[in-house]
């Protein structure tokens, strides 16, 4: 992070970015019978929670590419790396997505979003590492915004068993 004021309002906006998650995970544990129109509330709830899931693992794949074709110097094996693995989280959230809209079971799409959003914060730390800059305010400020979403994501899991 450049400055503290740049990380106070990345926080900022990454804690409001933990409201859809709660908020959803919360939803999720309505009962069936409760419907908005011919709208089922939970159902709606968890599919929105795995879509907005989805898309926070492409934002975090990617920091990658923006790291990668930045212009800043980095060796080549590095920048192949970060390319690569940029593309990985959203492959990763379009499969999940892909197996609830087939059937597959909300609880299963959910504990896979979890290991999907734990993997991009290890691949973030293991590649982050490697580069010139310090990423430290970075790195920390995922892990908190990992651990929210992950708990988030663990009560709706919870509540779709």
């Amino acid at each position: 992070m450049t400055s503290l004021a740049s990380l106070r309002v990345a926080q900022t906006l990454g804690m409001l970015g933990l409201l859809p998650f709660f908020a959803l995970a919360v939803l999720a544990w309505l009962p069936d019978s409760a419907a908005a129109g011919s709208l089922a509330i939970a159902s709606l709830a968890r599919l929105s929670l795995a879509a907005y899931a989805a898309v926070i693992l492409s934002f975090l794949g990617a920091v990658h590419w923006g790291l990668a074709l930045s212009g800043a110097e980095m060796r080549l094996p590095l920048a192949r790396q970060s390319l690569l693995w940029g593309v990985m989280p959203s492959l990763l959230g379009w499969l999940a997505l892909v197996l609830l809209f087939v059937g597959f079971a909300a609880w299963l799409v959910f504990a896979l979003l979890i290991a999907d959003l734990l993997l991009a914060r290890l691949m973030d730390g293991a590649l982050l590492r490697q580069h010139a800059s310090d990423h430290r305010g970075y790195l920390e400020l995922r892990t908190r915004l990992t651990v929210g979403a992950t708990l988030a994501l663990a009560i709706a899991l919870a509540g779709s068993l």
